[in-house]
């Protein structure tokens, strides 16, 4: 255990220093070595030794007490590169972990200073990265989201592990107000769903696809992970989500649950599993050749794209089955909770929030009816 100690302090030109003794780590050994940092600049808040002694003695604190370690003297980039994403890689979905890798590659890698350590790393260095971020790249404010998500993820690894003391920096970071907003997601509605699968043009592969992930409000790769074994000719129990080739569960346990099937997907996939010689396991979403699981970009690429431009039919993409369903569900029963626990969604705002799409008709019809109640209230008071 070290003394406790006070520090140095003096002041060159404009500014003021802090010179203190610390553990470092370097190239995996801990160093006793001294440390210095400009403490704050010569002003009249600042004009004596004693006015900037507290500032030094924040940062002393935590090595007087105990509860630095010299782990958080390790550069971030260091750190994610060789403790949290192997961490994230065998602990998170594979869909995360290249997330998260191509956050920290792509976006903080080359704006994070190489010599910046996780100790000193602090709420406005996060906010300030994020708003270069969003300068330089004009990436949208739910991208930033969860480059913020990524940094809050990192750092409370950190703090649980003992590395750095709590509390998290990013949690009180800011996202730049004149980021743009989340663009504009949308819904298939019932009657294009409908006219996607009385297409005679369209293969009964991709029949079946649109079919299973509206009808039973799919993620894609839940799509691609249903089996034949999952489906007992009424309902069909979500067990398994499937991204480039990596099978994991669901994105969450509660996302493990039967769904019921319904008129028109019971008999689409009645004409799937005979056309595929009538299998009783192994996935409904299946290569004719390989018998392994499709891709969905390549048929959505290769044939739904073209045979649906062709038709005159909208595509915006395999989730807006999903945000399909759940607007239909809240449009016919008036109340979100059938959409989110068709979902499966743990939280019911997050339904509302981003997968029931507002029914415009339902508005103007509304507007309509109210002017109608005008005009007779008008001509009421004129008679």
């Amino acid at each position: 255990m070290h003394r406790h100690q006070t520090g140095y302090i003096w002041r060159k030109g404009r500014s003021w220093y802090g010179r203190w003794w610390d553990d470092v780590l370097r190239e995996g050994q801990v160093v006793r070595t001294q440390r210095s940092k400009m403490l704050a600049e010569y002003c009249d808040r600042f004009r004596t030794e004693s006015d900037v002694r507290p500032l030094l003695e924040e940062i002393l604190r935590p090595l007087n007490e105990g509860r630095s370690d010299a782990r958080g003297t390790m550069p971030i980039a260091e750190y994610v590169e060789k403790h949290y994403l192997p961490n994230a890689r065998v602990n998170l979905k594979p869909s995360t972990y290249y997330g998260y890798s191509h956050i920290f590659r792509h976006y903080l890698a080359p704006r994070i200073p190489q010599k910046m350590v996780l100790r000193d790393f602090r709420t406005m260095h996060a906010t300030n990265i994020l708003e270069m971020i969003s300068r330089q790249t004009g990436i949208r404010r739910k991208h930033l989201q969860h480059i913020k998500a990524f940094l809050s993820a990192m750092f409370r690894r950190a703090i649980s592990q003992g590395v750095i003391d709590g509390p998290n920096p990013i949690r009180e970071a800011e996202i730049p107000k004149a980021a743009g907003g989340i663009r504009e997601t949308h819904a298939a509605s019932l009657e294009q769903v409908l006219a996607m699968l009385n297409l005679k043009t369209l293969s009964l592969t991709a029949k079946t696809a649109i079919a299973l992930i509206y009808f039973c409000g799919l993620r894609p790769g839940e799509g691609l992970g249903a089996n034949w074994e999952d489906y007992d000719g009424k309902q069909l129990c979500v067990r398994r989500s499937i991204w480039r080739g990596h099978v994991t569960t669901p994105k969450t346990e509660n996302s493990i649950k039967p769904i019921p099937v319904i008129e028109p997907l019971r008999t689409i996939l009645e004409e799937c599993r005979a056309a595929n010689g009538n299998p009783t396991a192994g996935p409904i979403l299946r290569g004719q050749i390989s018998g392994k699981p499709i891709s969905l970009d390549n048929l959505a690429y290769r044939e739904v794209r073209p045979v649906l431009k062709a038709a005159g039919i909208p595509w915006f993409g395999w989730y807006a089955l999903r945000r399909g369903i759940a607007s239909a569900l809240d449009e016919i029963t008036k109340r979100p909770n059938a959409a989110s626990i068709l979902l499966r969604h743990t939280n019911l705002s997050v339904t509302l929030e981003h997968y029931i799409k507002p029914n415009e008709q339902e508005m103007l019809d509304a507007m309509t009816l109210l002017e109608r109640l005008c005009g007779t209230s008008t001509a009421e008071r004129l008679q």
